[in-house]
């Protein structure tokens, strides 16, 4: 059976589209809600470290897939979901029969991110640091071989079109 990645920046819309597709009976999940498949480690030695207090140090921090945990997941005879955005994920797309990036608009996104539910996200300086790279870092999903599927529809809409284009 198929296996999917939703991936995209924080705030366009994987989680929602993840509880779409759950709530229409397929197996789905946003590894962000799984702490031991996805885990903050040091780039350099790979060590894994609790959430910190403030803003994270993303030039020595990475927000990294364990692979045995995604192996599990991706086990199943069913179809699989996973909504994500993690440091490698480039990594494991080779797992993957499909890799769909959601793309909005830097003013969508910004909107999305002053009522995100990640408490990260309302630091200061924040919404600045993620729309100020997001159009490059939209643009790096696409080259690295994710489809692109519009977030600027409501999520059954989305969810709708994945389901389509992969054949359900």
């Amino acid at each position: 059976m198929g296996k999917y990645l939703i991936t995209g920046r924080q705030g366009s819309g994987k989680t929602t589209v993840i509880k779409q597709l759950q709530k229409l009976g397929y197996t789905a999940y946003n590894t962000d809600d799984l702490p031991d498949v996805t885990k903050l480690q040091n780039k350099e030695t790979n060590e894994t470290i609790d959430w910190p207090e403030g803003k994270v140090d993303w030039s020595r921090y990475a927000w990294n897939w364990q692979k045995p945990e995604i192996e599990k997941l991706l086990a199943s005879d069913e179809i699989v979901f996973i909504g994500a955005v993690v440091s490698n994920q480039v990594d494991f797309y080779p797992m993957f029969d499909k890799v769909f990036v959601i793309t909005v608009s830097v003013n969508t996104l910004k909107t999305r991110l002053e009522t995100h539910e990640h408490s990260s996200h309302h630091l200061p300086g924040e919404i600045d640091r993620i729309t100020n790279d997001h159009e490059k870092k939209q643009a790096s999903f696409i080259n690295e071989g994710a489809e692109p599927i519009s977030g600027e529809r409501p999520p059954k809409e989305i969810a709708n079109n994945i389901l389509n284009l992969v054949g359900l």
